[in-house]
């Protein structure tokens, strides 16, 4: 609305100094009250563009559940630095398990915090603070002169001290790692073959009990579903048993 204002007076002004010289009086009050109208919406055009008159801000805060960043095994969340200070960074992050390829925040007013917690289920707070127009009228009046626009996001990341949160040349390097800790310890492995074995074992003979008549198709499918179980609960207690020394070299890559 207010830019039809000044329009409309710009041209009024325009006609009524130019034309109206007949009437002195009418010439001289039409010329002084487009201009001041004119004057008046420039001048409010101005403070609603510099000063957000009109407006106040409004923070808008939505929350949603975080799974890890890769699909590799480990709960970690991944973020790039930005710059030297080592204050700005992108976080890599993905909210869907069954997503392919990970989300990842802005650079442009956008501040992101990770926060080391106690739950177990890791999360995403945004609050997003905007300009907003007070009041309809106000809305009414500025609407087309300016939207409403953001001045900063703030994204909290909730992650749980069971989650490892490494850049992207950490997580590249982890494998790598994780290889050469487990492979310098060949006494472990052997002991983990054969705790394999001994587990696979006695799954198979507890099943046995209970249905003697298992095929061998059945059997091989118990074998199979059983060293998989063994696996992740054996990899993930010897990730915790390395993860001092995972660390301390991860220290290391920035």
């Amino acid at each position: 609305m207010i830019l039809f204002v000044l329009c409309i007076t710009a041209f009024l002004f325009f006609i009524c100094f130019n034309l109206l010289t007949s009437n002195k009086v009418l010439h001289a009050i039409t010329s002084i009250v487009f201009a001041v109208l004119f004057i008046l919406s420039t001048f409010f055009i101005t403070i609603n563009f510099h000063d957000h008159y009109g407006m106040h801000k409004v923070t808008h805060e939505t929350s949603t559940n975080l799974v890890s960043s890769t699909d590799k095994g480990m709960n970690m969340l991944l973020y790039q630095p930005i710059g030297t200070s080592g204050k700005d960074k992108v976080v890599i992050y993905r909210n869907d398990e069954n997503a392919t390829k990970p989300s990842h925040t802005g650079t442009d007013k956008v501040e992101n915090k990770i926060i080391t917690i106690n739950n177990a289920k890791a999360k995403l707070v945004t609050k997003t603070v905007k300009y907003e127009y007070n009041s309809s009228a106000n809305r009414l009046w500025f609407g087309l002169a300016q939207k409403p626009t953001r001045v900063k996001t703030i994204n909290y990341f909730y992650v749980p001290k069971s989650w490892m949160t490494l850049t992207v040349n950490q997580a590249k390097q982890l494998p790598a790692i994780i290889k050469e800790i487990s492979g310098s310890n060949t006494d472990a492995q052997a002991q983990m073959k054969m705790a394999a074995e001994q587990y696979v074992q006695s799954q198979v003979k507890a099943a046995m009990m209970k249905n003697p008549k298992m095929t061998s198709a059945q059997q091989k499918a118990l074998v199979k579903k059983a060293t998989a179980e063994f696996t992740q609960k054996a990899q993930a207690e010897a990730l915790q048993k390395m993860m001092p020394e995972i660390k301390q070299k991860l220290s290391q890559i920035k």
